[in-house]
């Protein structure tokens, strides 16, 4: 079954511990705002999303299409470790590589 963002905003502020009221007040809504946001009866602006992402440390792509956050986490170390590389120099980048197809050939 699909999760809507409604459910998935409820198991993030679950997941960290917050309750409806907290949340709300960090968000500077009611909380029977943030209730109708959850229960799917009142739409979620993108601003929201973004503060509902900070709040609840997931990424706005979970709360709005479910992707799977530890894939998503995998995503954004790979791009952290592609700038490194591609800082090094052409010679460092060689042997990074030679490496890599040292370990893999295990």
């Amino acid at each position: 079954m699909d999760k809507t963002i409604g459910i998935r905003l409820k198991e993030a502020r679950n997941n960290v511990g917050m309750y409806q009221e907290d949340a709300a007040r960090s968000m500077e809504m009611s909380r029977p705002t943030l209730s109708a946001i959850e229960a799917g009866k009142r739409a979620v602006t993108a601003e929201e999303i973004k503060d509902f992402a900070g709040l609840y440390h997931v990424t706005t792509n979970w709360l709005l299409f479910g992707a799977d956050q530890e894939e998503e986490n995998r995503m954004q170390r790979l791009g952290a470790y592609y700038q490194l590389f591609m800082k090094l120099s052409g010679q460092e980048q060689k042997e990074v590589i030679q490496f890599m197809e040292q370990i893999l050939s295990k």
